[in-house]
């Protein structure tokens, strides 16, 4: 299923890699206009229908919020082992986020101007969480963490019900450990609609984060402005680097966890020295799919974006994950010290052969919603200051204004905004 091919800058498998997109369809894109503009229109009314009719449930037969019983339920239901691992992994969390809180200062001039910068939690916000295919409990995890840490004091979750009007009791007891119990059973572009704008029985949020399909991601996209959105999230990717040393087990195992998300898009890429090394890697591939049964969940990924690359030097690669800017990058090499400052394009980057991508997407602490498609070359993975905003105070007393009045008035004039400059020119 992987192909191993000569690396260059021009070889087709490559090129197929940059280009690569989680393409929204204009049939997409048509559908979620319309039910955006119901639902700010038509309310409670639009957004039952669209519950209805896309996710097959009926508000109308059960409590749009979860319920303290259900929480009760999920406690029961977990295992100790589930709780532990839980309780683990936030502690984790916890430590590493608190260390993100911005901090406010204050800077006094010469001329007894006082200029400050503070940083307040934003109000509400809304994390949709998928969780009637796979409950998907990191990401809760990486999304209410940080706004907590922040002190977001509203915070609502979004994830479809099951067809019984049920949430999975692993998302639930989660929740509910972390003390965030408006949870909406709610979904989809119609669910972010309501958050977005609000409803007779839905409050209005300032932000929306999280995961979800092509309906959700392009609501998120043209909801951008009436909320803030954490990103437009594509599918995922991990980049490996490997010396001749490297396990080819352990290559082929990472390669694999990001293929197993099964939507075709995803993409696994490996650069390694030499073609018995590459031929080692897809052995080890083909043998773990058969072995574990997971042929079918991986095949199309890597089909479409199952690459083992070999390249002439490991600087060669470092330069060839850096033009992809992929999500996940691994350094699978003995000596990486002198590569790691230099591997600067990444979302995150694992270093070592125990360093396994899914560590960070489950436990180590760091957050795993991280940029995607080619996006790491300009933004940042979710983090405390995704929760907050900074503003100044600016402080100017009449000794300050008098001293500086002709440069800012200069400054105004050279634009020929004249109402700008008069309104220095009066103090004057």
């Amino acid at each position: 299923m992987v192909a191993i091919s000569k690396f260059s800058y021009q070889n087709p498998r490559y090129l197929n890699l940059l280009m690569r997109r989680n393409s929204i369809t204009d049939e997409v894109e048509t559908t979620v206009k319309d039910v955006l503009k119901n639902v700010k229109e038509k309310g409670d009314k639009a957004l039952f229908s669209y519950m209805k009719k896309f996710d097959g449930v009926d508000i109308h037969e059960y409590n749009l919020f979860v319920s303290e019983d259900e929480f009760a339920s999920a406690r029961e239901k977990v295992s100790e082992e589930f709780k532990e691992a839980v309780k683990k992994a936030c502690d984790n969390l916890f430590k590493f986020h608190k260390r993100q809180l911005p901090k406010g200062f204050i800077e006094e001039y010469e001329d007894g101007a006082v200029l400050e910068r503070k940083y307040t939690p934003l109000k509400s916000i809304a994390v949709t969480v998928p969780g009637n295919m796979a409950p998907l409990v990191s990401t809760l995890c990486m999304n209410l963490i940080p706004a907590i840490v922040a002190g977001v004091p509203n915070i609502y979750i979004l994830t479809k019900p099951r067809i019984d009007g049920t949430i999975d009791e692993h998302l639930l007891y989660t929740a509910d450990y972390l003390n965030v119990k408006k949870y909406y059973k709610l979904s989809g572009s119609q669910g972010l609609a309501a958050v977005a704008y609000g409803t007779e029985t839905v409050q209005k949020v300032d932000a929306i984060t999280g995961p979800g399909n092509q309906f959700t991601q392009m609501a998120k996209k043209l909801l951008f402005g009436e909320v803030k959105i954490d990103s437009i999230a594509g599918p995922s990717e991990i980049a490996i680097i490997a010396d001749k040393h490297a396990n080819p087990t352990y290559i082929a195992a990472d390669m694999m966890s990001q293929a197993e998300h099964g939507t075709g898009f995803e993409a696994s890429t490996t650069f390694c020295l030499s073609e018995a090394q590459a031929q080692q890697i897809k052995k080890e591939i083909n043998r773990l799919c058969e072995e574990y049964n997971l042929t079918e969940t991986t095949k199309r990924t890597f089909e479409n974006y199952g690459d083992i690359f070999i390249t002439d030097s490991i600087q060669e690669a470092v330069d060839a994950v850096n033009e992809i800017a992929p999500e996940h990058a691994e350094l699978l090499l003995d000596d990486y010290e002198p590569v790691l400052p230099q591997l600067t394009n990444a979302g995150a980057v694992f270093v070592g052969e125990y360093s396994t991508e899914p560590v960070g997407d489950y436990f180590c602490g760091t957050n795993h919603i991280l940029p995607t498609c080619g996006t790491a070359k300009f933004s940042s993975g979710m983090s405390v200051g995704e929760f907050m905003r900074g503003y100044s105070i600016i402080k100017y007393p009449e000794s300050a204004l008098k001293s500086n009045a002709d440069y800012i008035i200069q400054l105004a004039e050279s634009e020929g905004m004249r109402a700008h400059a008069l309104a220095v020119k009066v103090r004057r």
